[in-house]
């Protein structure tokens, strides 16, 4: 279903991700794991087209995607980025709403299911996105991503500074969306316990590169590995 294929790129002159391969299947989960800047979210930005190719490509579907962000969200492409980047001037039902219809799709429709999927929002769907917890801002970000009714979803750390109780939420809902709507998601993340909860197979990344592909019982069995590879 998804493919990235020899994937060169980075910022400038500055080459940060180098020769990557890994592909998702149809609905699968697949976690992304490594350390601190081994190029997990350059390799997201490079999928959603935000860091531009120096050489390699993405193919989804057995096409390969074109440049623009934009145009790889309305095939399907839903992006939540680490720090999340809500609208923060614009109230949660609207930055939900917005997004549905940057891709065709009703908003009042899109507030509803949202709030199906994640009724802490609900209390605060008029307020503005700004003045969220941070946890609730990660669950909107999410919320935000699934309006464009995405048939790829890519996390960027999204457990980053969430209280473990809507990482609980969270990974619940990420499980069923993925078995009801067969959702197939990418996950980039350092907290290994909640990748593994969700995702049957994960590549770790070291030094811009595809270090390992393993599945979870191996990693979760692999002590050593994780010391080495994750420092957890």
């Amino acid at each position: 279903m998804f493919k990235v294929v020899d994937a060169v790129g980075g910022y400038g002159k500055t080459v940060i991700i180098r020769g990557v391969n890994l592909d998702v299947r149809a609905g699968e989960i697949v976690a992304l794991l490594g350390r601190n800047g081994v190029g997990k979210s350059t390799l997201m930005k490079f999928v959603t087209g935000l860091v531009p190719a120096t050489s390699g490509h993405v193919e989804f579907d057995g096409s390969v995607l074109p440049e623009k962000p934009a145009k790889r969200a309305r095939l399907g492409i839903g992006y939540v980025p680490q720090g999340r980047y809500v609208f923060e001037r614009m109230t949660v039902s609207e930055n939900i709403a917005v997004a549905a219809a940057s891709n065709g799709y009703d908003g009042k429709e899109a507030v509803a299911a949202a709030l199906q999927d994640f009724p802490l929002l609900e209390p605060k769907i008029d307020d503005l996105a700004g003045g969220l917890s941070g946890g609730q801002q990660q669950i909107l970000a999410l919320a935000r991503a699934l309006a464009i009714q995405p048939r790829l979803l890519l996390l960027d750390e999204p457990t980053e500074g969430v209280q473990p109780s809507i990482i609980d939420d969270m990974a619940g809902v990420l499980k069923r969306i993925n078995q009801e709507r067969g959702i197939s998601i990418l996950v980039a993340e350092q907290d290994l316990e909640f990748c593994l909860s969700i995702a049957e197979r994960a590549y770790v990344m070291e030094k811009g590169t595809i270090r390992l592909e393993t599945d979870r019982e191996t990693l979760l069995a692999d002590k050593t590995l994780q010391q080495e590879l994750l420092g957890v």
